[in-house]
């Protein structure tokens, strides 16, 4: 196997790759990145049997052949060197890049993969795509002991498509006026979402989304990417989301407000048993956050216009950043007391909504 790479652009595809190849105990060399040289094409695949991605690469081919490589040490050193192009070769049980030699693997033990014919879904631009995934993914359960919530729900419909996530204790929730040809619902596994949002981000490409039996499928330009869905049942977040019987009403200056929130959170980060937590007296046209642990304490104000009665809540307010990273506008509060949900939102923003749920309370 023998091809010539522009050294820039092939690192960049190897970068790539990183971001679904990992270790595995059970299966080794799926850690492997596959390198295929045709007639007529240059084309790597990387898989973790979850998720696939499939490339192809633009350069001269020389000699056909196949082989199986660790990409990490291999990308460290092509991104050192200085020169514009790279010819690359594989000879026995070596691949040689440049003036170094790193060791292949058996090509035997790759597996079979699949590239699955898409039944379209929809088409979207590939940075709004992964911009709605990003202010969508921060409320999901973090941790695979949960597949149901360790996720981000896309449901797309003829009219509109939408974005959901929750750990149980929040709830996020986008709507973008994007069209779909069909009405599909599809939870991906937070994993994918986390390399979906790098793959897409700023590329500024038509992707096509589709889907294959248990596979959601994106294909853009030379690139192929395939995750498997979660089949598990999604919580009925409409419900929740229709609730509107809020008697409290609030506005923020944002700014204003998360730089009171991160000064709060300083604190609130130490305490051992309400990690995060903090008090939220909202009284009159002042908002009063307090908190405090074994290791200090501290009390922030924040001006606020409010319709309704006084009253206070505790909220985590790690939770609360979160979102407001990714608004710009003010912020608006609804709530009814301290034991039911608070939902927030930007103003004159109906299509972006957070619920959180309060801590309980203790002043």
């Amino acid at each position: 196997m023998r091809f010539k790479v522009n050294r820039e652009q092939f690192a960049n595809v190897l970068s790539d790759f990183l971001l679904i190849l990992k270790e595995n105990p059970i299966k080794p060399i799926i850690v492997g990145l596959k390198i295929e040289v045709t007639n007529e094409n240059i084309i790597l695949t990387g898989t973790n049997l979850e998720s696939t991605l499939i490339k192809k690469v633009e350069g001269e081919i020389l000699e056909e052949g196949t082989i199986i490589i660790k990409p990490q040490l291999m990308l460290e050193y092509i991104k050192l060197l200085d020169i514009e192009n790279l010819e690359i070769y594989s000879d026995k049980n070596s691949l040689f890049v440049h003036q170094a030699e790193f060791v292949t693997m058996d090509t035997e033990e790759y597996p079979r993969i699949e590239e699955y014919l898409p039944i379209e879904v929809i088409k979207y631009n590939s940075d709004d795509f992964s911009k709605a995934l990003e202010k969508t993914k921060f409320s999901s359960y973090q941790t695979a002991d949960n597949l149901a919530l360790n996720c981000v729900r896309v449901i797309f419909s003829q009219d509109k498509t939408e974005f959901v996530s929750t750990d149980s204790y929040r709830l996020t929730y986008l709507k973008e006026n994007v069209k779909a040809i069909m009405n599909k619902e599809f939870s991906i596994p937070l994993e994918s979402v986390n390399a979906l949002i790098k793959l897409l981000k700023d590329i500024g490409k038509e992707v096509t989304v589709g889907f294959s039996d248990k596979y959601l499928l994106f294909t853009w330009e030379n690139n192929y990417y395939a995750t498997r869905i979660i089949e598990l049942p999604y919580p009925d977040f409409k419900q929740i989301l229709g609730y509107d019987n809020f008697d409290k009403f609030m506005e923020f200056n944002t700014p204003e407000y998360k730089s009171a929130l991160k000064k709060v959170l300083t604190v609130a980060r130490t305490s051992y048993d309400k990690k995060y937590g903090a008090i939220f007296d909202f009284k009159g046209k002042m908002l009063k956050i307090e908190s405090q642990s074994g290791r200090g304490k501290t009390v922030q104000k924040v001006n606020m216009l409010k319709d309704g009665d006084n009253f206070k809540g505790s909220l985590n307010i790690k939770f609360i950043l979160e979102f407001l990273n990714n608004i710009s506008k003010n912020l608006i509060i609804k709530a009814t007391n301290s034991s039911s949900m608070f939902k927030m939102q930007e103003f004159e923003n109906e299509d972006y909504i957070y619920i959180l749920m309060p801590l309980a309370l203790r002043d």
